[in-house]
C-alpha cells in the first residue's frame, strides 16, 4: 500500500525548523486517538501517522479499550474481541443507554489483530512516531466485564479485590508489551467510581507488573498521590493543569493534556456551524494557550486528545484534529511564533492536507467567539445583589463568580465551563434587588443547551415584580424568531436561547424562576440583562 503525501508537506516543515533555529525541547509531542468509541480501519491510522510525522508530532497514543469496545486481539482472552469488540448500536449515545454487546455477524465494531498492530508500529517507527497503547484499569471496563464477568465489579470496573484481575492484567500486558516496543504503557486509571480504598494499592500493584515488563506505566492524573514512592508512574494531566506542577513536585514525569486546552472532542468554532461534539469550545488559539500552564520541571511532553463518542467517521476525526493538533507541535518544537504567523502557517498546512484528501478544517471560515462574551454588559441590574429561594443554589462545580455572577456584567462564551455560565442541578428561583424602584421595560436571561453532558434549556421561565404577578418569558434562539426554541429544547445538541420579558413596569425586585424539563439535568444561566 502506498502511503505518501505531497512532497511540499515535509519541505514546509523543514523550512519552518530551519528558519526558527529551534530544537525539540519535549520528548513527547503526542496525539491521542480513541478507537474504542468508534473503530477506524487500520489503514486510516497509517494516514494519521504520515501527517504527524510530517509536522513534528512523534507519539500516537491509541485508546484501545473502553466501555464501547475492546480493539486489540489478546490471544489468551479471545472473548475480549469475540464479544467486547462488537456492540449492538453503531451510534454511541444510542448504545450508551443499553451498553450491550454482540458479535461480528450482527454487531457494530471491529478490532486490530496483533500482526496489524506490529506492522503499524514498524511503519510508524520508520517515520519517527512511537505508538503507545492504552489498556484501561480499573474503570471504563464494561467490555471486559461482559466478556469475563468473574473479574467484574458492578459490571463496569475490574474487581480490585480479586487476584484473578491481576492475573488477567499480567497476561494482557504481557501480550501488549510483545506488540508495542514503546518504553511506556498507559493503563488508564481515570474515573474509577467505586472501590475507593482499593484504588491506590491496586495502582501500585499494577505498576509492579508494568515495571517487571521493563516498561514505565502512564496513568491519568487520578493516580496522583502525595507519596513520593509512586513517582515512577508517569502522570498524564487531564482534569486541571494545576496537577502538572503538583506531579512534578512529587517526582513524576508529566505529560500535559488538560481538557480545557487539549481535548479536541470539542467545538473549534461557533457551535451552530460545527458537527455535534461532546461540548466545550476550543479553537486553535485556545490549544496554543496550554504553553502558559506547563510545569517548569519534569515535563515529558504534551498531547492533543480526541475522544470519539461523537466522531463516528475518519472524516470527522480529521476535521477535529487538523489543524488544531499542530499547536502541540508548535509548542513542543519551541517555535513560539506570534499567533497570526502561526495561524497563517496552519492555514497553509490545512490547504495542503485538503489537497491530499484530508478533511481539515479551514480557518479562513472561522466565525470565532460568541460576540456577547467580548464585551461587558451594561444594564440596570449590573452589580446588583442576587438571592436564591426555594432551595435553589448554583453548583459548587460551576459557580462562575459566585452569588452575584448573574449580574456581574460578564456574559458567557460558547463554553459552559468558562467561569461565566452558572450551573444549577435544580430549578432556578432567584430575586434581583435593583437597590431602588426603577422603570423596567425588558428582562432577558440566556440559557445554554449541550445535550451530551446533560445540559438542557428550561421547560419554562417566568418573571415577577413587586406586585407578585408572574409572566412567562418568551424564548428566542440566537438569530431566530421568538418561540423557535420550543422545538429544540432537550433534543438539539447545542443551543443558546434568550428568554425575555417585555412590558413597562415600576419595580425594585425582579424574581425569575426557571423549570427544568422532565428528564432533569443541568440548567446553565448567563447574565440577567435588565433594561
Amino acid at each position: 500500500m502506498k502511503r505518501t503525501f505531497l512532497p511540499h508537506f515535509l519541505l514546509t516543515f523543514c523550512c519552518v525548523l530551519l528558519c526558527s533555529g529551534s530544537v525539540p525541547f519535549v520528548q513527547w509531542r503526542g496525539v491521542m486517538i480513541d478507537v474504542s468509541r468508534h473503530y477506524y480501519p487500520v489503514q486510516e491510522l497509517y494516514r494519521q501517522v504520515d501527517i504527524m510525522s510530517n509536522y513534528g508530532l512523534n507519539v500516537l497514543h491509541l485508546h484501545l479499550t473502553d466501555a464501547a469496545g475492546w480493539r486489540l486481539e489478546i490471544r489468551k482472552y479471545p472473548r475480549l474481541t469475540q464479544l467486547g469488540a462488537w456492540r449492538t448500536r453503531p451510534v454511541w449515545k444510542d448504545w450508551w443507554e443499553l451498553r450491550t454487546y454482540s458479535d461480528s455477524i450482527s454487531g457494530y465494531g471491529g478490532y486490530y489483530t496483533q500482526e496489524q498492530m506490529r506492522q503499524l508500529v514498524r511503519y510508524a517507527q520508520a517515520k519517527g512516531v512511537t505508538i503507545v497503547p492504552e489498556i484501561e484499569f480499573p474503570g471504563h471496563s464494561e467490555a471486559v466485564c461482559a466478556a469475563y464477568p468473574h473479574i467484574a465489579f458492578d459490571h463496569a470496573e475490574l474487581d480490585m479485590s480479586n487476584p484473578e484481575t491481576f492475573r488477567f492484567m499480567q497476561d494482557v500486558l504481557q501480550e501488549v508489551a510483545e506488540i508495542f516496543p514503546s518504553a511506556y504503557i498507559h493503563c488508564g486509571g481515570d474515573e474509577s467510581a467505586t472501590q475507593k480504598d482499593a484504588y491506590i494499592p491496586s495502582i501500585r500493584k499494577l505498576n509492579g507488573i508494568v515495571r517487571r515488563l521493563g516498561r514505565k506505566m502512564i496513568m491519568w492524573d487520578e493516580a496522583l498521590t502525595d507519596d513520593l514512592a509512586d513517582s515512577s508512574i508517569v502522570i498524564m494531566v487531564w482534569r486541571d493543569a494545576q496537577y502538572g506542577a503538583r506531579a512534578a513536585e512529587l517526582g513524576h514525569e508529566v505529560i500535559m493534556c488538560p481538557s480545557s486546552y487539549c481535548y479536541l472532542d470539542s467545538y473549534q468554532d461557533a457551535p451552530a456551524t460545527q458537527p455535534e461534539t461532546m461540548g466545550g469550545y476550543r479553537p486553535i488559539d485556545r490549544v496554543l494557550e496550554v504553553r502558559n500552564v506547563l510545569p517548569k520541571e519534569r515535563l515529558l511532553g504534551l498531547q492533543a486528545n480526541v475522544f470519539t463518542e461523537y466522531v463516528p467517521t475518519v472524516q470527522l476525526l480529521e476535521y477535529q484534529l487538523w489543524p488544531r493538533a499542530l499547536a502541540v507541535a508548535e509548542i513542543g518544537m519551541r517555535r513560539n511564533r506570534p499567533l497570526q504567523r502561526f495561524r497563517k502557517w496552519a492555514i497553509h498546512v490545512a490547504d495542503s492536507l485538503r489537497a491530499a484528501g484530508v478533511n481539515a478544517f479551514d480557518l479562513r471560515n472561522e466565525q470565532g467567539q460568541r460576540p456577547q462574551a467580548l464585551r461587558k454588559a451594561g444594564h440596570l441590574a449590573r452589580g446588583c445583589s442576587v438571592t436564591f429561594g426555594n432551595g435553589c443554589r448554583y453548583s459548587s462545580i460551576y459557580p462562575a463568580s459566585g452569588d452575584n455572577a448573574l449580574t456581574d456584567g460578564m456574559q458567557g462564551t460558547w463554553n459552559n465551563n468558562d467561569g461565566r455560565w452558572q450551573g444549577f442541578c435544580c430549578d432556578i428561583d432567584i430575586t434581583i434587588d435593583l437597590g431602588r424602584e426603577r422603570t423596567v421595560s425588558q428582562v432577558t436571561l440566556p440559557f445554554m443547551q449541550i445535550t451530551g453532558p446533560g445540559i438542557f434549556l428550561p421547560l419554562a421561565v417566568t418573571v415577577g415584580f413587586d406586585n407578585g404577578a408572574a409572566s412567562p418569558m418568551h424564548q428566542a434562539l440566537d438569530g431566530c424568531a421568538p418561540n423557535a426554541v420550543a422545538a429544540v429544547a432537550g433534543t438539539t445538541p447545542y443551543a443558546i436561547a434568550a428568554y425575555s420579558y417585555t412590558g413597562k413596569t415600576r419595580t425594585r425586585y425582579i424574581r425569575i424562576r426557571a423549570q427544568r424539563i422532565a428528564r432533569g439535568g443541568w440548567l446553565f444561566a448567563d447574565e440577567v440583562i435588565v433594561r
